[in-house]
C-alpha cells in the first residue's frame, strides 16, 4: 500500500527520483542516476544500467493536469530519437519508465510497437507493476530506507487510542463547520468489503483493524465532543463521494483517504494502526463505500 501511494503521488520530476532511488537500491554502482546538466541537457537519458546498456526516460504524471495520451506517446518518440542519436553504441536497450497506475493509452503502446519493429534497440516498458517486481525484490533494510515502517498484525493488537485523538484533532482541525449527520450510525453489511470490489491488500487490512472498531466507537462515545463522530463521518463521506465522483477505482479511493488521514510522507506504525482502526470503524459504521444493492432502501 505504501508503494502504491508512493508511486501514484510522485508527480513530475519526483517519479525520476522515486525510480532512480529504486533502481539504486536494487542494482548499486551498476545503475547511474542522470541529470541534466545546464543546456546540455540529458540526452534523452534518465538513467543508466552499466552492466547492459540500459537506458531508462521516466515520465512522472503532473499534479495539475491530466496524462494525454498523444503527448505521452509523442514523448515516447521524441525521448528515443534523442537518445538514439546522442548516446551511440552504449544504448543497447530503451526502456519507458512510468507511474501511470491505471495503465498506459493505446497510442503509447502503440508507439512503442513501432520503435521494437523498427528493430534498432531492444524497446521495454516500466511500469508500476515491474517496479514492485524490483522494490519487492530488496533487503529488508533497504525496503525500510525507501518506504519507512509497515505495521504487523502484532502492531495492530496494540492500537494507541492517544494516537487516534491526534488523527481525530487533526482531521476535526480540517473540516469546517457544518451540520451534523441526523440520525444513528448504520451497521456494516458483512459482505460489504466483497460488494465494493476493494484489492486484496485492503481488504486483508481492514479485516485486521476491523478488532479495533470498537475501541474507537468507544473512544467516540465517551468523548466529551458528543458530535465528534458524526463529524467525522459525515467528513469522510463527503470526502469519498467527492473522489468517487473522480472515476477512482475501490483502491485508489481508498488509498487517497488513508493518505488524508495519515498524512504525506514516511507515518510511524502507531500511526498507522490509529488510522487502519479508524478507517475500518468508519467503513464499517458510516457512509464510505456503498451498500449492497439489495440492502439499499428506496
Amino acid at each position: 500500500m505504501t508503494f502504491d501511494l508512493r508511486v501514484r503521488n510522485a508527480y513530475g520530476v519526483a517519479f525520476q527520483d522515486f525510480f532512480s532511488t529504486i533502481m539504486e537500491a536494487r542494482y548499486g554502482s551498476d545503475f547511474i542516476r542522470v541529470r541534466p546538466f545546464g543546456s546540455l541537457g540529458d540526452k534523452g537519458c534518465d538513467g543508466y544500467g552499466s552492466t547492459g546498456g540500459l537506458v531508462f526516460q521516466c515520465y512522472g504524471k503532473l499534479e495539475d493536469a491530466a496524462p494525454k495520451a498523444a503527448t505521452i506517446a509523442k514523448k515516447i518518440g521524441d525521448d528515443y530519437q534523442l537518445a538514439g542519436g546522442h548516446l551511440g553504441t552504449i544504448m543497447k536497450e530503451w526502456h519507458f519508465a512510468h507511474n501511470l497506475v491505471s495503465g498506459l493509452p493505446i497510442e503509447a503502446v502503440q508507439k512503442i510497437e513501432e520503435l521494437k519493429q523498427a528493430g534498432a534497440h531492444a524497446v521495454g516498458v516500466f511500469g508500476p507493476a515491474s517496479l514492485w517486481t524490483i522494490v519487492d525484490e530488496l533487503k529488508e533494510t533497504d525496503l525500510f530506507n525507501l518506504l519507512g515502517p509497515a505495521a504487523t498484525a502484532e502492531d495492530s493488537q496494540n492500537l494507541k487510542l492517544e494516537e487516534v485523538r491526534r488523527l481525530t484533532d487533526s482531521l476535526m482541525a480540517s473540516i469546517s463547520a457544518g451540520t451534523v449527520l441526523n440520525g444513528p450510525i448504520k451497521p456494516v453489511p458483512s459482505d460489504k468489503l466483497t460488494f465494493n470490489q476493494l484489492p486484496g491488500h485492503w481488504v486483508q487490512l481492514l479485516t485486521m483493524a476491523s478488532s479495533n472498531g470498537p475501541f474507537v466507537q468507544e473512544y467516540f462515545e465517551q468523548n466529551s465532543d458528543v458530535e465528534l463522530g458524526a463529524r467525522i463521518a459525515q467528513a469522510f463521506s463527503s470526502r469519498y463521494m467527492a473522489l468517487k465522483q473522480e472515476a477512482l477505482t475501490p483502491g485508489q479511493i481508498m488509498d487517497a483517504l488513508y493518505e488524508q488521514t495519515t498524512g504525506m510522507g514516511s507515518v510511524s506504525t502507531v500511526r498507522q494502526v490509529a488510522a487502519q482502526a479508524l478507517l475500518a470503524y468508519l467503513f464499517d459504521a458510516c457512509e464510505i463505500f456503498e451498500d449492497h444493492t439489495d440492502k439499499v432502501g428506496p
